[in-house]
């Protein structure tokens, strides 16, 4: 097997919800939710949060030595260059992202991406976030760190240092990536369990007290969670996403 790490994506500096990543959840800080999710990945040789060298993320280099966990820190803008430093940092050979975003993904989803990955020695990416039919805040991603060294040795482009493993997605004519699409119940792009405004806030923690103290709730049990509670489903309806311009329609 090769060495694979799980990674995700942090910084306190968010400009519609600032320091979002240590506010409380439940009882715990939200990154920490996060990482507690990753943890139960199969398959994986150890979790990593990269962030950046801003003095602000000092709290989040400490909350990750407390949880036990690698912390990578590198430049504030260059997000590719981040998670490559951390992957390497960490002699990865495969990369299971999750988004900073998402602190109650679902670890089946992400399990669901390395296996797929794993499966065909030509692929380079494996996401369920290219096109909407997941809930966002479930969006995950498998791919070959030697892919993404490639990526970010091929452009300059800030827009694509912004996004991890953008480059990678939009240009096939280097890479060959699959989209996941949800199945059955789980076609609920209409619900939004990503954070970046106080109203996803509200939401992801009515969810986190529902089921407190367990930390191992599935999607399906969100999504019947919220069909009983509408109220709360309609809390964030109408939040812009501003990632929605980078999937397919």
């Amino acid at each position: 097997m090769p060495r694979i790490i799980a990674v995700t994506y942090v910084r306190m500096g968010s400009e519609r919800l600032p320091g979002k990543m240590l506010r409380e959840v439940a009882g715990k800080p939200m990154l920490a939710h996060l990482i507690d999710r990753m943890r139960r990945v199969r398959d994986i040789n150890g979790v990593t949060v990269a962030t950046s060298v801003q003095p602000e993320n000092d709290a989040i280099a400490q909350l990750c030595k407390d949880a036990g966990v690698s912390c990578f820190r590198g430049s504030e803008e260059d997000v590719l260059g981040r998670v490559l430093g951390a992957l390497e940092h960490e002699r990865a050979e495969i990369g299971v992202i999750a988004y900073g975003d998402g602190p109650l993904i679902d670890p089946a989803l992400m399990d669901e991406c390395l296996k797929t990955l794993l499966s065909d020695a030509t692929l380079q990416l494996v996401g369920n976030d290219m096109k909407a039919s997941y809930p966002s805040g479930m969006y995950a991603e498998a791919f070959k760190v030697g892919a993404l060294r490639d990526a970010a040795a091929r452009t300059d482009d800030p827009v694509m240092h912004e996004h991890a493993t953008l480059f990678l997605r939009q240009h096939p004519e280097f890479f060959k990536a699959v989209n996941i699409e949800a199945q059955g119940k789980l076609r609920r792009p209409d619900i939004h369990l990503d954070v970046d405004t106080e109203e996803d806030f509200r939401v992801i923690t009515a969810i986190a007290e529902h089921f407190a103290p367990r930390g191992d709730f599935t999607l399906a049990e969100i999504l019947a969670y919220m069909d009983e509670h509408p109220e709360i489903t309609t809390l964030n309806t109408d939040v812009p996403r501003r990632w929605k311009r980078y999937q397919q329609n």
